[in-house]
C-alpha cells in the first residue's frame, strides 16, 4: 500500500510539474505577467543584449515597492539567429546563457546603495529571460552613445549622447 502511495505522489508530482513548465512556455516568463511594458528604455549587459523596459504593475491593488520598475528582457530566439548568422557554435550560445545566470545571479546577492536593486529574478523559459530591478534611466553603455540595440531612443538619453558628443 505504501509503494502505491509513493508512485501516486510522484505521478502528481510529475504532472504538476509539467503543467507549470507548460503554463510558462505559453505565457511567458512570470516579469510579463507580473508588469505591463511601457517603452524601452535602453540596453544593458554583454553585446548589449538585454533590452531594458520602463514597466509598470498589473496588480495595482497590492502595494509595490516601486510605481514602476525596469524589466529587462533577453530574447533568446533573436541571439539564436545572430549566432548562426555568425557561424558560431550552439555551445557558444549555452556559455553566453550561463554567464547571463551566474552575472544575474550575483546581482542578486549584492546588496549595496550603489548597485541596482534586484526586485525580481532572473526568469527564463524557452523564448526568453527576463529579471525585474529598480526604475533605471538607462546602462551607462547607453549613457556613453552605444545605443545599437535600442529601437526608439528616449529625448532624454539623445539628449546625453548629444552632450557627450559635444565635449569630445
Amino acid at each position: 500500500m505504501k509503494t502505491l502511495t509513493q508512485a501516486f505522489a510522484k505521478t502528481a508530482a510529475v504532472i504538476e510539474k509539467t503543467v507549470q513548465t507548460t503554463v510558462q512556455e505559453v505565457s511567458g516568463p512570470k516579469a510579463l505577467l507580473d508588469y505591463e511594458l511601457l517603452h524601452q528604455i535602453g540596453s544593458a549587459g554583454p553585446g548589449l543584449a538585454w533590452k531594458l523596459y520602463s514597466a509598470k504593475a498589473r496588480d495595482a491593488t497590492r502595494l509595490h515597492q516601486y510605481p514602476t520598475v525596469c524589466v529587462w528582457v533577453l530574447d533568446k530566439k533573436v541571439l539564436a539567429e545572430a549566432r548562426a548568422r555568425a557561424g558560431l557554435s550552439k555551445i557558444v550560445e549555452d556559455s553566453f546563457f550561463d554567464l547571463i545566470r551566474a552575472d544575474a545571479a550575483r546581482l542578486v546577492r549584492l546588496r549595496h546603495p550603489g548597485v541596482v536593486h534586484v526586485v525580481q529574478a532572473l526568469d527564463e523559459n524557452k523564448n526568453a529571460m527576463t529579471m525585474v530591478t529598480e526604475p533605471l534611466f538607462a546602462s551607462v553603455a547607453n549613457a556613453i552613445g552605444k545605443v545599437e540595440n535600442v529601437t526608439n531612443v528616449p529625448n532624454d538619453l539623445e539628449g546625453i549622447v548629444r552632450a557627450l558628443l559635444s565635449f569630445s
